[in-house]
């Protein structure tokens, strides 16, 4: 009985040694925070590349698009995602109309279809999309070329319009019309008078000539396709506005503050 009792206390002291030996990193671990938050690296939105692609002997079409995932905004992720698809889809169905009512039949000669698009901004929270497209219709004088973007707030769950950049109320086209027209013109180099007078009515200050736009953390870029400046061989122009060029403007921007952030 002597000895079990001995054996009884052994065993209390061991286990109460190796309970303490594990018990202090527990101890540590219940020190942290319980909502401690996940690494950013974790929780980058991501893309990979969707492909539709259809050839015949008549017309080709390649198009990529961007699909998002590992995003911590989901029901975001998914309605992007849908609009994205859905939009890319419809585009080539207007272009077998197109090729359908307009081709020529020359047996050398195939239409062409191509999309492709650049991530110009992607975080955890915004993604800035640029795409390049591309269409001909053999037969057609010249092919039709072209940027489409998509700007996207997944904390907002909403697609991201010109004015999120500008304080409520604020007065910003004219200045950047002016910007866009001085910076066009000294593209441009030489224009005569009939072109100036087009550029100045592409580039008037209406929130419809300024919709094509991307955006990283330092400005925005505005996209302006050939024929809105007048003809196409003007081709299509580039103006990077500098958020501190418009800061009496955007100072109050929940978007901009978002932005600052990266």
């Amino acid at each position: 009985m002597i000895i079990n009792k001995k054996l009884i206390i052994f065993i209390l002291v061991f286990v109460l040694i190796i309970g303490f030996w594990f018990g202090k990193d527990l101890i540590k671990e219940s020190d942290q925070p319980l909502s401690s938050p996940e690494p950013r690296e974790n929780q980058l939105l991501k893309v990979k590349s969707i492909e539709i692609k259809e050839t015949n002997d008549k017309y080709e079409i390649q198009v990529n698009y961007p699909e998002f995932f590992n995003s911590v905004f989901f029901e975001a992720e998914k309605i992007a995602n849908t609009f994205l698809k859905d939009q890319l889809s419809d585009n080539v169905e207007r272009f077998k109309n197109d090729f359908a009512e307009n081709n020529i039949n020359i047996p050398e000669m195939k239409s062409t279809m191509e999309t492709d698009y650049e991530e110009i901004m992607l975080t955890d929270k915004l993604a800035s999309i640029r795409f390049d497209n591309y269409q001909y219709v053999a037969g057609a004088a010249h092919p039709n070329s072209f940027y489409s973007v998509f700007n996207y707030n997944f904390e907002k769950n909403k697609q991201i319009e010109l004015v999120d950049f500008f304080n409520l109320g604020s007065d910003f086209l004219p200045i950047i019309s002016n910007i866009a027209f001085q910076d066009i013109r000294r593209q441009l180099e030489e224009v005569d008078s009939f072109a100036e007078k087009t550029l100045r009515q592409g580039l008037e200050s209406n929130i419809n000539n300024f919709s094509n736009f991307n955006f990283d953390k330092e400005k925005i870029i505005f996209v302006f396709d050939a024929y809105q400046l007048g003809a196409y061989a003007i081709g299509p122009r580039f103006v990077s506005i500098f958020y501190n060029q418009l800061k009496e403007f955007n100072n109050k921007s929940e978007l901009l503050e978002l932005i600052e952030q990266y």
